[in-house]
Formats: C-alpha cells, sequence, structure tokens
C-alpha cells in the first residue's frame, strides 16, 4: 500500500517536472527568437543608416 502511495506520488512529482522544464525550454525558445528578430531589425536599420552615409558621403 505505502509502495503504491509512493509510486504515485513519484509519477506526478516527475509529470510536475517534465512541465516545468517545457515551460523553461518553452521560454528559452522565445527569447532566443526574440534575440533573433531584435539582431535581424538592427542590422537592418545599420544597413540603411550606413547606406544613407555612402550616398551622403559619395555627393560630396
Amino acid at each position: 500500500m505505502a509502495g503504491m502511495v509512493l509510486r504515485k506520488t513519484g509519477v506526478i512529482l516527475l509529470t510536475i517536472l517534465k512541465w516545468i522544464l517545457q515551460a523553461a525550454l518553452m521560454a528559452l525558445k522565445l527569447a532566443l527568437g526574440i534575440v533573433k528578430l531584435f539582431l535581424l531589425l538592427l542590422a537592418l536599420v545599420m544597413r540603411i543608416v550606413l547606406t544613407m552615409a555612402g550616398v551622403s558621403a559619395g555627393r560630396r
């Protein structure tokens, strides 16, 4: 009887731990996606700025 209770408790704890790990991995994936998007936007802005600076420097 006690073994059954301990087994069920262990299964519940492992399930909760699995959920926590899945949530942590999803949060990490989301954070990395946000960083990737930020870097892409930064590269786009820098390309535009450098192009405008190059055009203005070329006309002088």
